[in-house]
């Protein structure tokens, strides 16, 4: 897929964000074992990060907390994505062997448990009074995975539980990175909790629909293992009669935005970053020409 456009700001940002995760595994007890993992969680789109570093300047967040955000939130990410690739058998990360592949199952699921505790440290040191949330964000994803690992199938789920699982799946995480963007601002934290989580939904539903596509060389990581593996994604639903993913994703895009109108100067921001980042993501995933204006 092609890559996301970059200014220079933002890329001394993004340097500095991966700056702060490797000097967090420097700190651990990974410290030996640096080279085989800096470059598993420190690569990627970092979209979560991107989110931070685009909003919160507009929020207010000072410099040094929306850099130590955005590397939280991304330790979080890369660490679901080490254990979910165990789960789901991947072979394939960001176009090379999955982690586990080339470190074997005990590394993949102890780096992730050491990314997930450094960020609940870090959350902690700037904003201790958000601490519960990413508690709580942490138990929807798991949730999430557990119900569409084994209690939900695609023959038994309907539209509406494909939807809240994405919700929780995906757009927890996003939701949480939004409210980080805030800082201490409570009432535009719930502002941007909400946007964050319907963006992170239709991020998450677009790539349930980029699975199943069979005209991606470049997607990154191992396809098709959601049929396979026969778990209930926006794929079940892309027939006549059935709800339509590509207007949700719109609908909720959308929404995002709304919830951000009492805001002008971070409204602006969202816009930027769903325009620049968020969209040609999405268009890259589902392949729907339609999309491009609806997003």
């Amino acid at each position: 897929m092609q890559p996301l456009p970059t200014n220079p700001r933002d890329e001394a940002d993004l340097e500095a964000v991966r700056s702060l995760i490797r000097e967090t595994l420097y700190a651990s007890s990974m410290k030996s074992l640096i080279g085989r993992c800096a470059a598993e969680v420190c690569g990627g789109k970092m979209l979560r990060a991107r989110l931070i570093l685009a909003v919160g300047p507009a929020a207010g967040l000072a410099a040094e907390h929306r850099r130590i955000a955005a590397a939280c939130v991304e330790m979080l990410h890369s660490a679901s994505l080490l254990h979910d690739d165990v789960v789901d058998g991947g072979l394939e990360r960001r176009g090379l062997p999955a982690f586990w592949v080339a470190e074997g199952t005990k590394l993949a699921v102890l780096l992730g448990d050491m990314l997930v505790s450094a960020a609940f440290g870090q959350i902690q040191g700037i904003l201790p009074d958000a601490l519960p949330l990413p508690v709580q964000t942490l138990q929807e994803m798991c949730n999430a995975e557990i119900d569409q690992e084994f209690l939900v199938d695609r023959e038994q789920g309907d539209w509406e539980t494909c939807v809240r699982i994405a919700r929780r799946k995906t757009g927890s995480l996003f939701g949480f990175a939004a409210r980080c963007a805030a800082g201490t601002d409570d009432t535009l934290g719930v502002a941007l909790l909400r946007s964050g989580t319907a963006l992170g939904t239709a991020y998450q539903l677009a790539d349930d629909l980029l699975d199943e596509r069979e005209d991606v060389a470049d997607a990154g990581k191992t396809l098709g293992s959601d049929q396979r593996d026969n778990k209930l994604t926006a794929t079940v639903f892309r027939f006549p009669g059935q709800p339509d993913p590509a207007a949700h994703i719109k609908r909720l895009l959308q929404e995002a935005d709304a919830e951000l109108e009492a805001w002008p100067a971070v409204q602006a921001a969202w816009q930027r970053y769903a325009a620049d980042v968020i969209r040609p993501v999405i268009l890259s995933f589902t392949g729907l020409d339609a999309m491009e204006e609806a997003v």
